[in-house]
């Protein structure tokens, strides 16, 4: 028998919208006011406009299908409260839980969405459980699916038991009772729009409203039968085409497309996964582009974009199509934003990705349990302190959170109550903390409004005493605290009628909020360019459509499966019991279906992007489906494909490839920087840091910030290495006379290095790791005994004259100890200062300079060429300052196999050197090093004074690459 439901069907681009529109407006001239439900909120925006551009939008409802549901449960009068995504999941945990584990986040939310599809498909627990019987008797390999059966008839009966229903429950049951009354509906017409398919329970709505209720229904679908594209939804279609009192078929039509374009996109629409098609000319209409990576990718699709708006073409008729979207977009924010291009770009995002989401979750982080357990870790902390607004009012309060990050990194503290309890001795106390935790205290209602308040709050903290117009950004945390809120307010209802379905405590109420999801960013609009995803681009056309991603395992997709059962377990569960779960997904087929209805948007011009490589550098495949379109065209197409390399700096794109230009040599510009370089005192280690590289250089030097970080490992030890050799030293002088060491004082110095190890760790710790730092200092005071056993066998005629001697300081040194020698003028405007390890003296008062060394000590051969000037600078200096000849300049390795000082000696000298024998080198040869590291010195310091930055990634950090890539824009 014939209902009262009308299917109209079609190819893209055949005026299916204007069928479907056009019953809107019959229903509207004959009284009757009609809902047109679409997929997305979107869309309804869309129709509205169309609609109301025809002066008939009054009186009729675009609305999506979970909001005709929402009606259709009032009109029938279903009471039954619903729970919500999250209510479901808790339900469902607190169903699943056993005393040894809890439920995973991803174990819910796949039992959620299988027990949706049940409900969708009338499956009752009993009905379910009866067939896993059945199945699992017939193949034993099946049983452990026993156990979601089980599951599901205890989440059934707890429902019972509360009161409550989920939505495709009270859906099915509103469905029912509308059936059992007819009349509580109406007459009021129903028309579907946009669909790429439908699901059970829409399918079960349009049954209803059409056979059982009698109201006139529309449904649009589109598919055109033998058309390979849309095979996919030949199912839907046949299932509503014997039902239905009128089918029309719409034919293609052309004139949807621009001028130029129409035979190009037409011919791609008509013949895409056809075979035996003609090849014709692309005509400009469709373009290829190819990125060296993701980045690249996106600058050309950037700049194509950037060159269509300089044209005339309006942003809003100019869509991206990109399957990153929803989960991401910054980097496409990033790329748009520095081409100039105004775009739209609305994604799903987490409530922990706000500010007051952060800062909510940290704060609940930081309450101790009821074991007075704090969970929490210093960020945590640290992200409810930076809530905007929340240090703003008290003097010098913007810095303070800065300054514990410093205080406690530098300390290697993490956890979150360690940071409170150092912010409250330094400032004040953190009473909302207190707060939570009595609510805590007091059950999870109490805790469930004290949270809300605090979320309140902290939203309304940077926006006190302002009536300011919400911009995108206040308008993305008005929608955290929407979606917080309502979560809140959903476990508020289930902490009402059970009470052990709620967080029992702060850290738990975190994990649960930083789940809830809301969108973020900006809606399709005038002047900006729409990012989608690909189903979004289905209720418009657009001039230019760019479609990105084009790679293999993007698009097309990579299979995935179907939740808890996969097809195979369906499909044993349909051949056991006969219960079917939906027939078997072609995700190829959809996936061509998807392609079809994208490349059938666009009226002007079509433009597929792909990328050779991920983001880790790994090589990717362009998807056959760009092959697929290319088919269809002539040659051409595919020999203009635009390409990008890799990392590439240029703002134009490049069709072929270029070799790299060397990095630009950058200056220092302002001229009392500069002329502070001119007056600056340098130090033997800044020069050399320069020579290595200058930029690093500028940052270490003098930007000079203070590390996030603790002190690193190695420079702890070789301080305390120091030190510790230094207060050994001087300890043997004033008690033998002597800082020698000896064979006869060698027990002394070992206990005189025992007691200055313990004292100097304690000033300074070497790691801060308890386990790492007990290990270190083991290691370090072995290291340092060796060291004093080969320094008690060497055999030469020196005596220790001068430790840690100091030169060049003005007043304090960086110690606070006094410097008697002024600088060291080395010509050219060059001053030195700096601080020389150990000067020793022979017989006949010749000087050694010596230079500790943590491990191996820099051959001297390499001393010039790689810029290790230090040593040769110092020798310059007692020879100036102290009027002493030098015979020698080594650097002493505390650790390692061979322990012997290696640099330079003078091999007229006779004061018996343990030396290397390639170091003994004839006197003009020994002028001539200190003599030509004074050059380099002067040389480096000129062009640090003249501002110039090159850097230098061959050399810097110790030839491990850049160090600060983002500012060199160097590879490491």
């Amino acid at each position: 028998m014939a209902v009262p439901l009308t299917l109209v069907t079609g190819p893209a681009n055949s005026g299916k919208a204007e069928v479907v529109l056009g019953a809107v407006r019959g229903h509207l001239a004959h009284g009757r006011d009609p809902w047109l439900v679409v997929p997305r909120l979107a869309d309804s925006d869309a129709y509205l406009r169309e609609l109301s551009a025809d002066g008939v939008a009054m009186g009729v409802r675009v609305v999506r299908f979970g909001t005709l549901m929402d009606e259709a449960v009032r009109r029938a009068g279903v009471s039954a409260r619903a729970l919500g995504v999250l209510g479901r999941e808790r339900v469902i945990a607190a169903a699943a839980s056993t005393a040894e584990r809890e439920p995973s986040a991803s174990f819910l939310a796949a039992t959620a969405d299988l027990f949706a599809e049940l409900r969708s498909r009338r499956v009752a627990p009993a009905r379910f459980q009866q067939a896993v019987n059945a199945w699992s008797d017939a193949d034993p390999a099946a049983r452990g699916v026993d156990q979601l059966a089980r599951l599901y008839g205890r989440y059934d009966e707890r429902l019972k038991r509360l009161g409550l229903t989920d939505a495709e429950q009270r859906a099915v049951m509103a469905l029912d009772e509308l059936r059992r009354r007819p009349a509580a509906w109406g007459a009021t017409p129903v028309l579907f729009y946009g669909f790429d398919d439908l699901t059970p329970l829409q399918l079960d709505a349009i049954e209803t409203f059409a056979v059982v209720l009698d109201v006139d229904v529309v449904v649009s679908l589109t598919y055109e039968p033998g058309r390979a594209a849309l095979a996919g939804r030949a199912a839907s279609v046949e299932s509503l085409r014997p039902r239905a009192r009128e089918h029309r078929e719409c034919a293609p039509r052309i004139e949807h497309y621009a001028p130029g374009a129409g035979a190009a996109l037409s011919h791609l629409e008509r013949s895409l996964f056809e075979d035996g098609t003609r090849r014709v000319d692309a005509d400009g209409a469709v373009r290829l582009l190819e990125g060296g990576g993701p980045r690249a990718e996106l600058e050309l699709v950037a700049t194509e974009v950037r060159r269509l708006l300089d044209e005339g073409m309006a942003a809003e008729e100019v869509a991206v199509v990109s399957r990153e979207a929803p989960r991401g977009g910054d980097l496409i924010e990033d790329v748009f934003a520095k081409a100039g291009v105004p775009i739209a770009l609305e994604r799903r995002a987490s409530f922990a990705g706000s500010a007051i989401g952060r800062a909510l979750l940290g704060l609940l982080r930081c309450v101790p349990d009821a074991e007075g357990k704090v969970v929490g870790e210093l960020g945590d902390l640290l992200a409810w302190l930076r809530c905007p607004g929340l240090l703003k009012g008290a003097p010098d309060t913007a810095s303070l959170a800065d300054r514990l990050e410093l205080w406690a990194r530098q300390r290697g503290i993490r956890g979150a109550a360690e940071a409170r309890a150092a912010w409250e001795e330094r400032n004040w106390p953190l009473e909302a903390i207190d707060r939570l935790h009595e609510a805590q205290r007091a059950g999870p209602p109490a805790l469930l409004q004290r949270v809300d308040r605090e979320l309140f709050a902290l939203y309304r903290l940077p926006r006190r005493d302002a009536a300011a117009i919400l911009d995108v950004r206040d308008r993305d945390e008005a929608r955290a605290l929407a979606a917080a809120r309502r979560a809140l307010s959903e476990l508020r209802e289930l902490a009402r009628v059970e009470r052990a379905l709620a967080p029992a405590s702060a850290a738990e109420l975190a994990d649960v909020l930083e789940r809830a999801e809301l969108y973020v960013g900006e809606r399709p609009r005038a002047g900006a360019v729409a990012v989608l995803d690909p189903l979004a681009l289905r209720a418009r056309r657009v001039r230019a459509l760019f479609l990105t991603g084009m790679t293999e395992g993007s698009f097309p997709a990579r299979p995935g499966g179907r939740g808890l059962l996969s097809e195979d377990q369906r499909r044993g569960l349909a051949v056991a019991s006969g219960l079917m779960l939906g027939e078997a997904q072609d995700s190829l087929a959809a996936e061509r279906y998807l392609l079809y209805a994208l490349v059938s948007r666009p009226q002007e011009l079509l433009v597929l992007s792909w990328h050779l490589t991920d983001d880790e550098g790994e090589p990717v495949s362009r998807s056959l489906f760009v092959d697929d379109v290319c088919d269809l065209f002539d040659a051409r197409l595919g020999e203009q494909v635009e390409r990008r390399r890799l990392g590439a700096l240029d703002v134009v794109p490049v069709a072929v490839e270029r070799p790299a230009a060397p990095p630009a040599a950058a200056a220092l510009r302002d001229e009392r920087l500069l002329e502070q370089l001119r007056e600056r005192i340098w130090s033997a280690s800044a020069i050399e840091s320069y020579i290595e590289c200058p930029v690093r250089w500028f940052v270490q030097r003098l930007l000079d910030p203070e590390l996030l970080e603790p002190e690193p490992e190695p420079f702890a030890r070789g301080g305390v290495a120091h030190a510790a050799l230094n207060d050994t030293l001087e300890g043997l002088r004033e008690r033998t006379g002597s800082a020698r060491v000896r064979p006869g004082n060698l027990e002394l110095a070992r206990e005189l290095l025992g007691a200055s190890l313990e004292h100097r760790e304690a000033q300074r710790a070497l790691s801060v790791s308890p386990e790492r730092r007990l290990a270190g200092g083991r290691r370090l005071r072995a290291e340092l005994e060796r060291y004093l056993q080969h320094a008690a066998n060497a055999e030469d005629l020196l005596e220790v004259e001068h430790l840690e001697l100091g030169f060049g300081f003005s007043g304090e040194d960086d110690r606070g100890e006094a410097s008697e020698l002024g600088p060291l003028d080395l010509g050219d405007g060059l001053r030195l200062r700096g601080r020389i390890d150990r000067v020793d003296r022979g017989p006949a008062g010749e000087a050694v300079v010596i230079d500790y060394k943590a491990s191996k000590a820099p051959p001297r051969a390499r001393w010039i060429k790689d810029g290790r000037l230090q040593v040769a600078l110092y020798m310059r200096a007692v020879e100036q300052l102290l009027g002493a000849p030098v015979v020698a300049g080594l650097y002493q390795p505390l650790s390692g196999k061979d322990l012997r000082a290696r640099g330079a000696v003078d091999g007229d000298s006779a004061i018996g050197l343990d030396a290397v024998g390639t170091d003994v080198i004839d006197p003009d040869e020994f002028s001539a090093l200190v003599d030509d590291a004074v050059r380099e010195a002067r040389s480096a310091v000129a062009r640090a004074r003249r501002g110039e930055l090159t850097p230098r990634p061959e050399s810097c950090s110790g030839g491990y690459g850049c160090a600060y890539p983002t500012i060199c824009r160097c590879e490491r």
